[in-house]
């Protein structure tokens, strides 16, 4: 499966706010250019995806954790 840190990752970016999702990032790299990028990132994705779109990605996380292949 994934490992507990990126399982996280995803479920802040996908279900939470940008200040939440930078927050997380900070824990693991303080740099201004790696928050500012995570930042970008998160606005961008809020403002692109659907509803639709996050229960895809929240599907496929699944299956990829589900599968003994992980």
């Amino acid at each position: 499966g994934l490992c507990p840190a990126l399982e996280e990752d995803f479920t802040i970016f996908l279900d939470q706010s940008v200040t939440d999702y930078v927050n997380f990032i900070k824990q693991y790299k303080e740099d201004p250019a790696t928050l500012k990028n995570a930042e970008k990132l998160k606005k961008c994705a809020d403002n692109k995806f659907t509803e639709e779109d996050k229960e895809s990605i929240k599907s496929l996380l699944r299956k990829i954790e589900a599968s003994e292949a992980c």
